[in-house]
């Protein structure tokens, strides 16, 4: 109910081939089916809207089910974080589609899923990754508990930086970012300080993300640069590294045994 005034505005404006919700986890949002069906309504010549989970609430979810339907294009993809996670997470898909599905272990499906499950009379997808090894953050934390960034050179950082390859933009709270972390930082440093220098928190904060109000003044010119390097790419590694997740999302279950 929040965005909706906003995006429909910028419905008029913009096209968006690829919608995708994120999170954090975009299946604790309690309003996350209107989110579905409002997307595709506002943008109906869109490919459908993709929801990028972790699975650990895909049956916890009511009207889900229906929201991504296949009629509409919708589909939802689920990152599997922590191998042993795998065979929880497959069977809470399989409940979702109320164990009515076909499955293919596929790496070469043409979205790139390692693995597929398809409903069998509906048709709906529910594509999933093996997603246990992410990018190193560009935020640094200290023996001391204190948080830093990067002074990277920002040519060489734009050069790998996985958001430039992979065009993925980011609309947060109505305004369109080159990248999620230049809307995320200023966040981060309101919350724990980041210890930086005066200056460097002064251009932490000088992004401006294209707002619906500021289009017809600065759209063009945005557009055009959105793939081009920004100062506040210094604050990213030049380099990336990838590492494990050792963490796992799924609770354990727990059952009490009278003796």
């Amino acid at each position: 109910a929040e965005a909706e005034p906003v995006l429909t505005e910028w419905a008029k404006k913009i096209e968006i081939r690829h919608p995708v919700i994120l999170g954090g986890e975009p299946l604790l949002n309690p309003d996350i089916v209107k989110w579905i069906t409002g997307i595709r309504r506002l943008w109906p010549e869109h490919s459908g809207v993709q929801v990028q989970s972790n699975g650990t609430r895909i049956n916890s979810v009511p009207g889900l089910f229906e929201a991504l339907d296949p009629k509409q294009g919708n589909w939802i993809g689920i990152s599997i974080h922590n191998p042993d996670d795998k065979e929880e997470i497959f069977r809470r898909i399989r409940e979702f589609l109320k164990n009515d599905c076909t499955e293919t272990h596929d790496s070469n499906h043409p979205i790139g899923s390692n693995f597929q499950f398809v409903h069998t009379k509906n048709n709906l997808h529910v594509h999933a990754w093996m997603s246990n090894k992410f990018v190193q953050s560009n935020i640094i934390q200290r023996p001391d508990g204190s948080f830093t960034l990067y002074n990277s050179n920002p040519t060489k950082a734009h050069e790998n930086c996985t958001f430039r390859r992979f065009k993925n933009y980011h609309m947060i709270r109505g305004g369109i970012y080159k990248c999620g972390p230049a809307a995320l930082m200023p966040e981060f440093d309101q919350q724990y300080n980041f210890d930086i220098s005066e200056e460097d928190k002064k251009l932490l904060y000088s992004y401006r993300p294209l707002t619906v109000e500021d289009f017809d003044t600065r759209g063009r010119e945005f557009f055009d640069h959105i793939d081009d390097e920004i100062p506040q790419c210094k604050f990213c590694p030049e380099d990336y590294e990838y590492k494990p997740i050792t963490f796992s999302n799924l609770k354990k279950s727990w059952r009490l045994v009278s003796t």
